[in-house]
């Protein structure tokens, strides 16, 4: 029996272990969109921000540019990464290749009290007004992460978080259709509903499907708005 996962210490819906640390301050500051593709990052400013001393945001800083969320320029100093095309891309596969083998072990340990969390997100997405396109990102994530969190293999977990920490990044500035947000709470009703009768194939074919029909949408809504972002972030 898996225990549930608990809704506090969430980070753009996504639960850490150690929501104290400046690194996971700057890291929701980056998935929220606070601090956007391109912004310096000025370590005497986030020091006196945070109420620290320079060494912790200088690794901060250091393992968020580890995990492709910061670069570091001669003369420049530290940015926000300026997220390509490709960086979503690559995420949306390595999502596709870890979230089934996180999903089967879920599907075979899940509690009843999994499952009715599970359930109060999803009413949680469907009561949400089509507007709130931030909010669904929000509780999208957090659907995936009460599905994953409690995974024995907390290396992929950890991968897992990062990579989706990229895409709400990448997607916090646009909006979703009325039309996605639709489907994809039909998407989860019917994962939900495989996972509840325990059927691990059944579950991860409404997986792929989900993620097939996220990847489409966002690879044919993500160009435009990427060229936008960039264009507004030039100096």
């Amino acid at each position: 029996m898996l225990k549930p996962v608990s809704n506090h210490h969430i980070i753009s819906g996504v639960s850490v272990a150690s929501e104290d640390s400046l690194y996971h301050k700057l890291l929701e500051d980056i998935a929220s969109g606070t601090l956007k593709s391109g912004d310096r990052l000025v370590t005497t400013s986030i020091a006196e921000q945070h109420g620290t001393s320079i060494n912790p945001v200088r690794e901060a800083l250091k393992r968020l540019e580890g995990e492709g969320f910061v670069t570091f320029k001669k003369n420049s100093g530290a940015r926000v990464a300026r997220f390509e095309y490709q960086t979503m891309k690559n995420a949306f596969e390595l999502l596709q290749l870890l979230e089934p083998y996180l999903l089967s072990w879920f599907v075979e340990n899940a509690s009843s009290a999994n499952i009715e969390d599970l359930k109060q997100t999803l009413r949680e997405m469907k009561n949400l007004s089509v507007d709130d396109s931030y909010r669904f990102r929000t509780l999208d994530t957090e659907f995936h992460w009460q599905m994953y969190s409690s995974h024995y293999n907390a290396d992929a977990v950890s991968l897992w978080r990062r990579k989706k920490h990229i895409l709400q990044a990448l997607h916090v500035g646009l909006s979703i259709s009325p039309k996605r947000i639709k489907d994809a709470i039909t998407e989860h009703e019917l994962l939900l509903n495989c996972i509840e009768q325990g059927d691990v194939d059944g579950a991860l074919l409404a997986l792929r499907s989900h993620l097939d029909q996220g990847g489409e949408y966002w690879s044919n809504s993500f160009p435009m708005a990427l060229e936008r972002v960039q264009g507004s972030h030039q100096v």
